[in-house]
């Protein structure tokens, strides 16, 4: 049920978003440049909480896929990761939709920023346009897949798509540091508890 819930969510997102991309093409005859429908004008914080959850959603989809990739996992219920990876495949294709660039929020001085997408998105929008199309057809390949080997090297080559996205667009994570204060935190004060 928690997988038909999410499927739905992503396929929701991905229709919602579609329409963001006629919106935000200023080259369409008799398109108005603002007013209804120019989300990313009006709401750009709630693109980026869209495209977010979006994000979020394609990656609990990648994940049985993501598991495959591994010669020693079994290949499970291949009729669901060819649904998933259907689905990753049209979501990709609205993610660059998600993007105009009223969201290019990222700041590096916060702890935690409004998005952890980088600039260079839009410094080479036509490279990060091609690399999510590119992704999308990779997804493709893994909902036809067939056979084992077939299946596990389009999951393989999927996740790669993926990872080189994400590797020049998306914020890299870095653990938290451990400083002097942490170590001389009194947690028994903080738990209430008396000291013996």
């Amino acid at each position: 049920m928690k997988r038909q819930h999410n499927v739905l969510v992503t396929l929701g997102l991905a229709a919602a978003f579609a329409g963001l991309a006629v919106a935000a093409n200023p080259s369409a005859p008799s398109a108005p440049t603002s007013g209804p429908g120019w989300t990313g004008l009006t709401k750009p914080l709630e693109v980026i909480h869209a495209r977010q959850q979006l994000m979020e959603n394609m990656e609990i989809l990648m994940q049985p896929i993501d598991t495959i990739t591994l010669p020693s996992q079994p290949l499970g219920n291949v009729e669901q990761l060819h649904a998933n990876a259907k689905m990753v495949g049209a979501a990709l294709l609205a993610v660059p939709h998600l993007f105009p660039p009223t969201t290019n929020l990222y700041d590096p001085k916060s702890a935690q920023p409004r998005t952890i997408a980088l600039p260079e998105i839009w410094k080479s929008f036509d490279s990060f346009y091609s690399l999510a199309q590119a992704a999308s057809h990779l997804a493709d390949e893994v909902a036809n897949a067939k056979g084992d080997r077939a299946l596990r090297a389009a999951s393989l080559n999927l996740r790669s798509g993926c990872d080189a996205c994400h590797a020049l667009y998306l914020r890299k994570y870095e653990p938290p540091k451990t400083q002097a204060s942490d170590e001389q935190f009194d947690f028994d004060s903080a738990l209430g508890q008396k000291k013996k």
